[in-house]
């Protein structure tokens, strides 16, 4: 089991890892065909790294017969692969995808076909083994992994060409996943191509070009590095992205605190209705939280406009010390229940459109009002 847990199979379980549970939890959101289409391809790439795990392949072998984990490793590169273009199809194609996607199961059927009675082809004390210059010159494992692999460098290529073609249309940090996928995917074509090249070039030829072997594997796993982080990226961007959101309306939440009090020792019935408490420790509980302050204190400082000065809002825009000043004025004539003039005031920046532009000259407002 040690090798399983060597530092490059942890960086990949881990990347595995991400990338599947943020696939599911895009499909527990979306259970639509293109998402499934991409879980499944992750699943079936975090499957294939398993079986590539000796200590895995030989309980497999030994359930089902020496070659078996083998042909479920390849198996499952190309099932992943075929789902990775079914998704890509089925994005571009509309009313056409569904038999082009039925074309698109005849050659991997074909491939694992081929792959199967390769192996049963080959002698019993072979199968299972690794390419190399022992076994390159046994029918059954070239070819094996010949159609294995021609396989996968159709798929891999037909992948990176859609992965461009979305380029010019994506957001940027949709773009940063895709060039990593592409690159990915292109990196592990060139290291099939190689294997393939290794191959052709024994058969025909007779030598044994190790180097070509030796070029392919680096390949390969770096490609399958590259592609997972892609596939990652965005999920891990969008998560921590949220995070940094979640913690400044936490922040903001609180340096309201001041302003908020002032108005509703004012204006008790500025208070919506209090969320059930389980709801306030959420994440999307706290960003609720957050709003609901935002407007109270707005409905305070409406309610309260008839005490202010028809410039309350801009001063608040360009002097919060001010305008702070004004507000403990006004709150003190109103609980004296002087006289107003009758009239709501602009009490933001008329420049603020949305909630979160109001937010600002309220956060300036309720830090000098408790200065």
């Amino acid at each position: 089991m040690s090798t399983l847990f060597s530092p490059v199979n942890v960086v990949a379980l881990v990347l595995f890892a991400a990338a599947l549970a943020w696939r599911i939890y895009q499909v527990t959101r979306a259970p639509t065909v293109p998402n499934w289409a991409v879980t499944a391809c992750v699943a079936g790439f975090a499957a294939a790294f398993l079986l590539q795990q000796t200590a895995i392949s030989d309980e497999v072998d030994a359930l089902l017969g020496r070659g078996a984990a083998r042909v479920a490793n390849n198996a499952l590169l190309a099932c992943g692969i075929c789902a990775l273009v079914i998704f890509f199809l089925g994005s571009a194609l509309g009313p056409r995808r569904y038999r082009r996607v039925t074309a698109e199961l005849v050659p991997l059927v074909a491939a694992i076909t081929l792959m199967i009675v390769a192996m049963a082809v080959t002698p019993p004390e072979l199968r299972g083994l690794p390419l190399g210059p022992s076994t390159v010159h046994d029918s059954g494992i070239a070819l094996f992994y010949f159609g294995a692999g021609l396989y996968l460098i159709y798929g891999l290529i037909a992948c990176s060409a859609w992965i461009l073609r979305y380029l010019k249309v994506a957001d940027r940090n949709l773009r940063i996943g895709l060039k990593l996928s592409a690159i990915g995917m292109g990196a592990a074509a060139a290291g099939s191509i190689f294997r393939a090249l290794y191959i052709v070039v024994a058969w025909a030829f007779g030598p044994v070009v190790k180097v070509l072997l030796l070029l392919g594997v680096p390949f390969v796993i770096i490609g399958g590095i590259l592609f997972l982080a892609g596939v990652t990226y965005p999920g891990v961007r969008a998560r921590l992205s949220a995070l940094r959101r979640r913690r400044q309306h936490r922040r903001e939440h609180q340096a309201l605190a001041p302003l908020w009090t002032a108005l509703v020792q004012a204006f008790p019935s500025i208070v919506l209705r209090t969320p059930p408490r389980r709801d306030r420790f959420s994440p999307r509980g706290v960003h609720r939280v957050h709003y609901r302050r935002v407007i109270e204190i707005r409905d305070g400082l409406v309610q309260l406009s008839p005490y202010l000065a028809a410039d309350f809002g801009e001063t608040v825009a360009t002097d919060p010390a001010a305008a702070a000043a004004a507000l403990k004025a006004a709150l003190a004539r109103h609980a004296a229940g002087e006289e107003n003039d009758g009239r709501a005031k602009q009490v933001l920046p008329a420049h603020a459109d949305d909630i979160e532009s109001d937010v600002r000259p309220l956060l300036a407002l309720s830090a000098a009002l408790e200065s």
